[in-house]
């Protein structure tokens, strides 16, 4: 059955990899399903603060006749026990909510896929803070909009520190819908630094497009 995932949802599709995977804001169920469609994982969590959201999560579910779904109300990962899941995957919220809901994180969680769609800087900053390792950090343009999609690693060991670079602009800030991005990006602080060069938004996009000129 086809999904309609877009660009975005398949990307997080594909990175989703484990035994149990929580969908925290589930929404429609659309990745939970996809998941278990695909043999990426063998059971999932599926949860979110809504109710009705959550029943169009149990609709799709029952009629794509995907079985071995958990259908939770609430909040974040509160719902989530300690060693209930390995993977989470938490798209379609603004990088500080991402941040309040990682918080507390259950034990045994290895794999965290986040898809902001704002407030990514800050969301890395909060990672590299709590020895999070970015393994994956890349942009996708779903429709006319671009996303950040991370794939970071609970526990790795590796050095979770970042330069400036990989800060503003992800880890593998190169090629493909990275170059597109770059191109709004101009434009953007053109029409900013027309208005004030001195704005703190505009400094920012000067500094991203100076750091992507020098890769």
């Amino acid at each position: 059955m086809n999904l309609g995932l877009g660009k975005r949802l398949t990307a997080v599709v594909q990175e989703v990899e484990g035994k149990s995977l929580a969908d925290v804001g589930c929404d429609h169920g659309k990745v939970s399903i996809a998941a278990l469609l695909q043999g990426r994982v063998k059971k999932v969590i599926a949860c979110d603060i809504s109710p009705k959201s959550l029943q169009k999560a149990i609709d799709l579910a029952e009629k794509c006749k995907v079985k071995d779904i958990d259908f939770r109300a609430g909040d974040g990962l509160q719902v989530i026990d300690d060693g209930e899941v390995d993977c989470v995957v938490i798209a379609g919220m603004g990088g500080n909510e991402i941040m309040s809901i990682l918080s507390h994180i259950p034990q045994g969680v290895k794999k965290l896929v986040l898809s902001p769609h704002r407030n990514s800087i800050e969301l890395r900053e909060f990672l590299s803070g709590k020895g999070i390792y970015i393994a994956k950090d890349y942009i996708v343009k779903d429709g006319r909009k671009f996303y950040d999609v991370i794939v970071a690693e609970i526990d790795s060991g590796k050095d979770c520190s970042l330069d400036r670079r990989q800060l503003l602009l992800g880890k593998n800030a190169k090629g493909g819908d990275f170059d597109e991005y770059l191109q709004i990006l101009r434009q953007k602080y053109d029409t900013l630094a027309r208005q004030s060069a001195d704005s703190d938004q505009a400094k920012l996009y000067r500094e991203m497009l100076d750091i992507a000129e020098e890769m």
